[in-house]
């Protein structure tokens, strides 16, 4: 579902910078279920790692891993039947496996709690399955079920749960990387703002602006919880000439758009911004702008020489919208001509 393409896109990025022979099963189907085509393909495989978006504890296996299992022991029936002379397989429809065609099979989950699912976890997955990997059996991805205390009374809390479940640690598995797979040429955006001050709308209208005037691939989505009034948001879009196969929050971003003037005190708002990127931010404080930075901001925007610019979208807002409902979206507006301005899109496009 959701992981496929990206899983594409990780497998593709490991066979050509590790010469892996990795691929990627798309099932489409769960009833009835496809074993008879599912045996063929995986036959002879030295691994195969099912991902599913739920867990059940207590359950000898995940839903589709069960069905996947099943399915491989018929083609094992199968293979016994032919090593005892039965001329009719028991599944006719299924593959017949011999004692070395049974690929191992790993069990993992993911996205839990709509958890973010970087390309680090799938390389994870596949890390796991590999001669020197921990070879886990069932685990969970990008998960730290155990993490440094953050005060006593957590330290006391870990403690506890490492007595109670001494293998917990074990549980979680992670990559050794997590690489950037957006295609060449991608611009990617990152906006924080608060909700109902019509960031998202301000997003949609930058990700078909930027489809009409590029012709490129777009992918743009909201980050925000059942709170969303008045809490801080967070929205992502991303373009490039051509299909952008990952489908995850962006942690190599281009430019940073903030309308909350306030974003430092609730969010780390350059995180992932890349060296020479572009920070655009709400601000009435003209030249104080910079002074009002927190200090280890300061010293992250001069040592990976980030481009800074404020403008007060508000008072643009208050002098052009014809009526008071409308400030808002103009605010927005307002940063979406900031953020043409300021960023190298126009320049890379040859537009004027």
């Amino acid at each position: 579902g959701s992981m496929i393409v990206q899983a594409e896109a990780v497998a593709d990025y490991l066979r050509e910078t590790r010469k892996l022979k990795v691929g990627v099963l798309n099932l489409t189907m769960f009833r009835p279920f496809p074993g008879d085509l599912l045996g063929r393909v995986l036959r002879g495989k030295k691994g195969v790692v099912v991902l599913e978006r739920t867990d059940q504890p207590l359950a000898e296996d995940l839903p589709l891993m069960r069905e996947v299992r099943a399915t491989l022991m018929k083609c094992v029936e199968n293979g016994m039947a032919a090593a005892q002379g039965q001329q009719d397989a028991p599944y006719a429809d299924y593959a017949v496996y011999a004692a070395t065609d049974m690929p191992r099979l790993y069990s993992g989950c993911y996205r839990l709690g709509s958890r973010d699912l970087q390309p680090e976890g799938l390389i994870g997955a596949v890390e796991n399955m590999l001669p020197d990997g921990s070879q886990r059996k069932f685990f969970y991805l990008s998960i730290d079920f155990a993490r440094d205390p953050l005060n006593p009374k957590d330290e006391v809390h870990q403690q506890d749960l490492a007595d109670k479940y001494p293998h917990i640690r074990a549980l979680g598995v992670r990559g050794s990387e997590n690489p950037n797979l957006l295609p060449k040429g991608a611009i990617t955006v990152r906006m924080h703002s608060v909700g109902g001050w019509g960031a998202i709308t301000t997003g949609k209208n930058l990700a078909m602006t930027l489809f009409e005037l590029l012709g490129w691939d777009i992918k743009a989505n909201p980050k925000y919880g059942s709170e969303k009034k008045g809490q801080p948001t967070t929205y992502y879009l991303s373009a490039a000439p051509e299909p952008i196969r990952i489908n995850c929050e962006y942690v190599y971003v281009d430019v940073v758009l903030s309308p909350d003037p306030a974003v430092f005190g609730h969010s780390n708002p350059l995180s992932g911004l890349k060296k020479g990127g572009f920070f655009i931010i709400q601000s009435n404080l003209g030249k104080e702008t910079w002074a009002s930075f927190p200090l280890w901001a300061q010293k992250f925007i001069v040592d990976n020489e980030i481009r800074v610019f404020y403008l007060d979208a508000f008072q643009i807002a208050r002098e052009e919208a014809g009526a008071a409902e409308l400030q808002l979206r103009m605010q927005g507006i307002a940063f979406q001509g900031a953020f043409f301005a300021a960023s190298p899109t126009m320049k890379n496009a040859g537009l004027t």
